[in-house]
């Protein structure tokens, strides 16, 4: 993947919440310039990950329906993207 200015997108269409990047993770022909780490291939490598990355690819409403669930816990744990004190950008 080429890496920009701003960054780079896992999926062709990063504005859309689907489940598009397990989609294209494991896909050899998808455009070369979409981002893929070596973190991201593992899921649909290692034998523990591989069953809940190929649910996802197949099913989106699953995805929905367990990263709602996710999503929720983490916010009635109260849990913070940010560090103390911001993000500062030398």
């Amino acid at each position: 993947a080429k890496f920009r200015t701003g960054g780079s997108s896992w999926t062709e269409n990063w504005l859309v919440f689907d489940n598009r990047y397990f989609e294209s993770v494991p896909d050899k022909d998808v455009d070369p310039d979409l981002l893929k780490l070596e973190t991201d291939e593992c899921l649909f490598l290692d034998d523990s990950f591989l069953p809940t990355a190929q649910l996802y690819k197949a099913d989106q409403d699953k995805f929905f329906e367990d990263y709602a669930v996710a999503h929720a816990k983490l916010s009635e744990l109260g849990s913070k993207f940010e560090p103390e004190g911001g993000i500062k950008i030398d």
